[in-house]
């Protein structure tokens, strides 16, 4: 069974606009709502392609009511753990031209709401599983819980992949999780130093041969990926696509390559490749579809780099 965490979910409203005018009223022509967090996106994912996971995440108050319902209403099975304070919502004003995103500061966990995510993890997983922990952490949680994390699952035989960033995704490694999927500014963070495409494959063995990591998905947003798996390096290259949003790209390439890991390296990333391509065709927080990702995935071109 896969299994995604998603620390610190948000509910996304997005506002639609012609545009903003300073001092003036401004109409709003349409308004979304979308279940956000990238665990839980990895999950949507998933279901869209005919897969199954369950997402487990904190979720408060009544934007934690919409979200669940949002979930119950795509078919992703989910096991939240309820807390005390309202799960936070983002802002997102959409122009003609320009998109501008507000993120509100989420409530911290206290001590207790911390154990009883990390005593579901404890509960639900069992060997053979695959955890995909992602995203940020609350206020009041610390890099080093990202690395509890990763130990808990591992301790129960189950295949751990971190998709977060910074001082989180540095703790992380260090625990040696099956796999990581950084894109180039967030493998930037973790290595110290400003990457280029070309300095990838490169950096992706050294990360595997370092810290053990079976698995190393590095997007490159148009100029497609770089993967490290088993052993080998692959390049994906990027489909032609007219892109509309990046939003969810990297959570969908990952959903994909999840879904056919355990089948064949190179049909995984392919779907990977073709699900990262379907949701940065659609606005909003709209993710890969599932007819697309059918056309797309026979468009995909792999190699392996010597």
């Amino acid at each position: 069974m896969i299994f995604t965490l998603t620390m610190n979910p948000s509910l996304d409203r997005y506002l639609y606009v012609d545009e903003l005018i300073p001092d003036d009223s401004i109409r709003v022509k349409d308004t979304q709502e979308y279940a956000a967090g990238k665990g839980i996106d990895v999950s949507r994912v998933i279901r869209e392609i005919g897969g199954t996971s369950i997402a487990i995440c904190p979720l408060g108050g009544s934007n934690g009511e919409r979200i669940e319902f949002m979930l119950d209403n795509e078919k992703v099975l989910y096991a939240a753990v309820r807390v005390r304070h309202e799960t936070r919502m983002n802002i997102i004003v959409q122009t003609f031209k320009n998109q501008y995103r507000l993120n509100l500061p989420g409530k911290p966990l206290n001590e207790t709401e911390y154990e009883l995510i990390l005593d579901m993890i404890r509960t639900v997983l069992r060997k053979g599983d695959i955890l995909v922990a992602s995203g940020s952490l609350p206020h009041g949680l610390k890099p080093s819980s990202y690395a509890e994390i990763v130990r808990i699952a591992k301790a129960k035989g189950v295949r751990v992949y971190v998709d977060t960033d910074g001082e989180n995704l540095q703790a992380a490694v260090k625990e040696k999780p099956f796999g990581i999927k950084p894109n180039i500014h967030e493998l930037s963070r973790l290595v110290g130093r400003d990457v280029k495409v070309e300095d990838v494959p490169h950096i992706a063995l050294h990360i595997s041969k370092e810290f053990g990591i079976t698995d190393v998905l590095v997007t490159l947003g148009k100029d497609g990926a770089i993967a490290f798996v088993d052993g080998e390096i692959y390049r994906i290259k990027p489909l032609k696509i007219v892109a509309k949003s990046g939003v969810g790209a990297g959570d969908s390439f990952l959903a994909g390559f999840i879904h056919k890991r355990n089948e064949s390296v190179e049909e995984a990333l392919k779907i990977a490749s073709a699900c990262g391509a379907s949701a940065a065709m659609n606005e909003g927080t709209t993710l890969a579809k599932r007819s697309e990702v059918e056309e797309l995935v026979k468009k995909v071109e792999i190699e392996k780099i010597k």
